[in-house]
């Protein structure tokens, strides 16, 4: 993930398949003795479907070689071919003697969780997914990324030119609505802070209604259905949108392409990185970064000092940003206003709410 003029800040893949908004059940709480960096072994378990340039799986194993690099650990990654090899990868790597095993993608879920249950004495981990219930001995990550839309609702504030900016996602589901959430309360606060009235169309904060992706296929993979309900929304006047769609989100971008005015949010990864086609388009991006959460799991894991729960990723520990498009030029003062928000969220100054937020 870019970071250079990036604005760190603050949903889950598997919520927006399921639409939980609760933390799984845990069985109980363990705790772990801290583990020497030359005996612990931190294994990875992707999937061969999610490779692209930028993506989930690119961040986990860059997340991986940082601890290997900064912590001194072992590292043992493997990738499934298709998910019927989950459950194998998953006995390999328990075979292999590994302190923590990290699966990775919401279709993991169901395996890994079978996995901790039939191995109680090894630890585990899920990012981008949420298991019906958790042993002990399987931690959840938990993506805060209500906070950094909060950063991306006040920088498409500051940027519109109309007085009117959007967000539309690809179901009302829990991971989706958290972005909205944040991205709205950021335009409020943009407001309150200059004395504006920017609106904010696509959401409600109050009804928790808004537009979303009406795709007869998949509203996550559906780019003609997503530019419909981006241009419900620039047809309102809305000249920054944020686009909550996964791959639905394309459609927004070539909208922005083909009319020259509007401009994008990317959310989940860096737009720049997996949607470079489609760059100079993009104000920014709401990214997870998937490879800072799993270093601040294994780090916590070696050094003992929590093996169950939720693991919460936010700006604290930088697992979650607004990172501004490198086609953009945001400015001095707006990236410090930004920085200034993003230090005020971390310190509880600031309080972000989200319905669909856990923990």
């Amino acid at each position: 993930m870019k970071k250079g003029s990036s604005v760190l800040v603050a949903g889950l893949l598997a919520c927006a398949l399921a639409g939980c908004a609760q933390p799984p059940v845990i069985d109980s709480t363990a705790s772990a003795e801290p583990q020497e960096a030359d005996g612990y072994q931190a294994c990875l378990m992707t999937d061969a479907s999610d490779d692209a340039e930028g993506g989930p799986a690119q961040q986990a194993l860059d997340g991986l070689d940082r601890a290997k690099t900064e912590l001194g650990v072992q590292i043992n990654p493997m990738t499934a071919e298709s998910s019927a090899d989950y459950p194998q990868v998953l006995q390999t790597l328990v075979d292999s003697d590994c302190s923590v095993i990290i699966a990775l993608g919401s279709g993991t879920a169901d395996s890994t969780q079978a996995a901790a249950k039939a191995n109680p004495g090894v630890q585990f981990a899920l990012v981008d997914a949420i298991p019906n219930s958790a042993p002990a001995n399987l931690r959840t990550v938990i993506f805060s990324t209500h906070e950094s839309s909060f950063l991306a609702g006040y920088a498409a504030a500051a940027s519109s030119s109309s007085g009117k900016v959007g967000v539309f996602g690809a179901l009302s589901v829990p991971a989706v609505t958290i972005y909205m959430d944040g991205f709205v309360q950021g335009v409020d606060y943009y407001n309150d802070a200059k004395d504006a009235d920017v609106e904010a169309l696509g959401w409600s904060l109050d009804s928790q209604n808004g537009t979303f992706v009406r795709s007869d296929s998949s509203p996550y993979e559906d780019a003609s259905a997503g530019q419909a309900a981006a241009e419900s929304l620039t047809d309102d006047g809305a000249d920054v949108i944020m686009a909550v769609a996964g791959k639905s989100g394309e459609g927004a971008l070539q909208l922005a392409e083909s009319d020259g005015k509007t401009k994008v949010i990317w959310t989940e990864t860096d737009g720049c990185l997996t949607e470079a086609d489609y760059c100079g388009q993009q104000l920014g991006s709401v990214v997870k970064d998937r490879g800072a959460a799993i270093y601040e799991l294994i780090k916590t894991d070696q050094e003992g000092r929590s093996s169950s729960g939720a693991f919460t990723a936010s700006l604290r520990n930088e697992a979650t940003a607004f990172v501004p498009s490198s086609s953009a030029d945001l400015g001095t003062d707006l990236s410090k206003e930004l920085d200034d928000i993003a230090a005020k969220i971390v310190d509880g100054s600031i309080t972000v709410t989200s319905p669909s937020a856990i923990g």
